[in-house]
């Protein structure tokens, strides 16, 4: 009796389960590996006849044969022949192949024909069982059931009792873990609320198990020795057990009550939707099966519990369907939306689907649940159940650790200040590498999840495999591959931080610069790391790395020895973008050419000039840079005034100059001091040269220039101050006594308006008479010397 009624409870407990988990999976998974077997046993019969007839054919024809000596000698050849290779070895192999596809086709045969049979037996069972109940009646001692009744009544008030009793003293507890899940940031949201739970579940287990407790310790003066009630008592128990750690999971895994320890992002409508018809269903699932059919069967009314457990079953169903019918627009919303957010095509697709199915495939199942349940109760539906139950742990587990990874570190990895301070990119070149390592992670997050689900459902043990010595080297081999890739990576991040820090060590360093060098050095070390890396990873694969060293280094020798211009070119460029020589904008002199640097590369600098034309210079071609921009420029020049000026008033004037433009807003920010003034730099042929040196931001000294020798034009030119300028004066030389010459000057005037200005003299003169000379008297033509010529 103890063995039946065990078997009876296992079965309804695996029903509670099962319904309790009605997610998407094979069902009639281990029923179809199950029904090979049963595929040649007659499927007309009922279970227990099925069992009884199996045990009285092929056992009793295996006894018979065994007890006949000649029959046994013949078995035991046989089985030789087979063991040494001669049975099947010697068929022709046409033959063979059509043997196996025959016997394949109707392995498949017989699973179909097995679960129709199987499920008409069942129904047939079922229905002559009805027909004995409407024939025969129920014969029911109801004073009986009333003592039994009212002392399972009263174990189960004292359980719900404590239980209430626990909840109302813990709701302090549990409010503060609702608190603490809710105060988490975005980042540890996740991993709060799954503390939180955890805890949470553990008190609900304590507080279950003193319910239990306290309901057992009634047990024992409510039996009152009669061994059916301390039975069906401890149905009651064990009901209550099941039926309120079930409700407990759904609490938890819903939580309508408290938003912070709720796992699923529902509303609270949507929460006590789940929580409340799954709650319904466990409840009526688990009371019935758990308690009041197996009580009717200790009655002897097998009957009756049969078509009680049939009603229980399919009202369940029924009930089922039609909550997960109403919820389709829910789930199928929500999936919707995952569907928008995600960016790969063929997930979209797949929740997309899902959206449409996800409820018929939901129903699938619980039909499943349902047929296994009245078809295999003591076989498929504990394991189906237990399956199940397994994957929903494993696929809930993997789900929960992967977002809860996303959201620890999906948003970016947090650096400390002071090497964020050292390293400003550090934060954002680390969290670059973030969405790859994620995916990384689910992909084996995922692997492992289906290894395991495969592994509870019997289909592929690959944790078995890997236990096995091809097992054992793929996964040393993934893990040294991982290890060498995380190393690879580690190094990357801290050489280039390293290069960084280095380089950012001078705050007013451009950005131009910092990216040529980055760019040069991350390239180099790049392709350092990838070859090291690839070449251990080979090594770990088994593959020979002796000749690719070797071919690799015959390789450099040959470029090496080929290219040396170019290597010089690479190598003087680095050593001048490490001095911080020139950077992109710059203003430069190189090679005898000044222009503006447009582009750096590896191995030359390309400059325009003035006139808008490009030169190209390799670096090997380059001896001295000369760079006009570097931290400040000066505006050098030198003013001339003439030889009778005073120099003091000159350089009163180029301050007053200075002042003006620095007072100037178009010019003072690009002024960084005042004017210096050396003094006089130069007597020189025909000035007096004052030098100026004005102090300018990087790349203005032209402008700044400009704009000053204006305003020292226009000072000089209001202070009466001649600025010498290139003029020839003709000397005639003087005599001993000191007196000059005189100069035969013969000018030519227009005739016009020469007539206009002309004196009287020169009237009479044009008329015939001659002025007079000096003294009144008009000089003779001997008198005046004829240069000869």
């Amino acid at each position: 009796m103890s063995a039946w009624l065990s078997t009876r409870l296992s079965t309804w407990r695996a029903l509670v389960v099962s319904l309790l988990l009605v997610v998407a999976g094979p069902a009639l998974a281990q029923q179809a590996g199950g029904q090979a077997g049963a595929a040649a046993s007659d499927g007309t019969a009922s279970a227990d006849s099925r069992s009884d007839s199996s045990a009285e054919g092929p056992y009793a024809g295996l006894l018979e044969l065994l007890k006949d000596p000649a029959k046994r000698d013949e078995l035991i050849a046989e089985l030789e022949r087979l063991s040494a290779g001669e049975g099947e070895s010697s068929n022709d192999g046409a033959a063979s192949d059509a043997e196996q596809a025959a016997d394949a086709s109707g392995i498949a045969d017989g699973i179909a024909s097995g679960l129709v049979g199987v499920v008409s037996s069942t129904v047939a069972d079922m229905a002559g069982a009805g027909s004995r109940l409407v024939k025969g009646g129920v014969d029911v001692d109801w004073v009986a059931v009333g003592q039994i009744a009212w002392r399972v009544l009263a174990a189960l008030v004292i359980a719900y009792l404590v239980l209430a009793i626990g909840r109302r003293l813990l709701g302090g507890v549990w409010r503060r873990l609702d608190a603490y899940a809710r105060s988490a940031t975005s980042r540890h949201r996740l991993f709060r609320t799954g503390v939180a739970v955890l805890a949470s579940l553990a008190l609900g287990v304590v507080l279950l198990a003193v319910a239990y407790v306290a309901a057992q310790a009634s047990v024992w003066w409510l039996a009152d020795g009669d061994k059916t009630t301390g039975a069906v008592l401890g149905l009651a128990l064990q009901a209550f057990v099941v039926v309120e750690a079930a409700r407990l999971l759904i609490g938890m895994a819903f939580a309508p009550a408290s938003p912070g320890l709720r796992l699923f992002r529902l509303s609270e409508d949507d929460s006590r939707f789940w929580s409340g018809w799954l709650s319904r269903v466990i409840w009526f699932t688990g009371y019935a099966g758990i308690l009041l059919v197996p009580a009717i069967e200790l009655a002897e009314r097998d009957d009756l519990a049969s078509a009680v457990g049939w009603g229980v079953a399919v009202l369940a169903l029924a009930y089922t369907w039609s909550r997960l019918w109403k919820a389709r627009g829910m789930v199928g919303g929500a999936l919707l939306t995952r569907a928008e957010r995600s960016r790969q095509p063929v997930a979209s697709w797949a929740f997309r689907l899902l959206a449409v199915s996800w409820h018929w495939l939901a129903m699938i199942y619980a039909t499943g649940v349902f047929v296994v349940a009245i078809t295999r109760p003591g076989e498929s539906l504990p394991f189906v159940a237990l399956a199940t139950f397994n994957t929903v742990v494993i696929v809930g587990a993997a789900i929960f650790i992967a977002a809860m990874l996303t959201q620890w570190i999906g948003r970016g990895v947090p650096v400390p200040n002071s090497l964020l301070h050292r390293m400003p990119t550090l934060q954002l070149r680390l969290n670059t590498y973030v969405p790859l390592i994620l995916r990384i992670v689910r992909v084996v997050i995922g692997i492992v999840a289906l290894f395991g689900v495969l592994t509870v459902w019997n289909l592929v043990d690959m944790f078995a495999w890997l236990a096995s010595d091809s097992g054992r080297w793929v996964l040393a081999a993934v893990i040294d591959i991982s290890i060498v890739l995380i190393i690879a990576l580690m190094v990357w991040l801290v050489a280039t931080g390293l290069i960084e820090a280095k380089l950012n060590s001078d705050a007013g360093m451009p950005s131009a610069r910092l990216q040529t060098l980055l760019s040069l050095f991350r390239n180099a070390i790049a392709i350092a790391l990838i070859t090291i890396t690839a070449m251990i990873i080979l090594s770990e694969l088994g593959v020979n790395i002796g000749p690719l060293l070797a071919g690799a280094g015959v390789l450099g020798l040959a470029i090496g020895f080929g290219a040396q211009k170019m290597v010089q070119d690479v190598i003087t460029g680095v050593f001048i973008q490490i001095e911080n020589a020139i950077n992109t904008g710059d203003v430069i002199t190189a090679a005898g050419v000044t222009g503006t640097a447009e582009r750096l590369s590896i191995r030359s600098v390309s400059l325009r000039d003035l006139s808008g034309t490009v030169h190209v210079i390799p670096f090997s071609s380059v001896d001295i840079v000369s760079n006009y921009m570097r931290e400040y420029a000066y505006h050098k020049s030198e003013y001339g005034i003439a030889y009778r000026e005073n120099i003091d008033d000159a350089i009163a004037q180029l301050k007053a100059a200075f002042d003006e433009l620095a007072a100037d807003p178009d010019w003072k920010d690009h002024i960084l001091e005042p004017i210096e003034i050396p003094g006089v730099t130069a007597l020189a042929d025909s000035s007096v040269n004052i030098r100026v040196m004005i102090k300018t931001t990087p790349g203005d000294q032209w402008a700044v220039g400009r704009a000053y020798n204006r305003l020292v034009k226009m000072y000089f030119d209001k202070a009466g101050i001649e600025i010498p300028f290139p003029h020839t004066t003709l000397y005639f030389g003087v005599d001993k006594d000191g007196t000059s010459p005189p100069a035969n000057v013969h000018l030519l005037k227009d005739e016009r308006v020469a007539e206009d200005y002309e004196t009287e003299s020169e009237r009479n003169s044009r008329r015939g008479q001659k002025p007079d000379g000096p003294g009144g008297k008009v000089p003779a033509q001997d008198d005046v010397e004829t240069p000869e010529d």
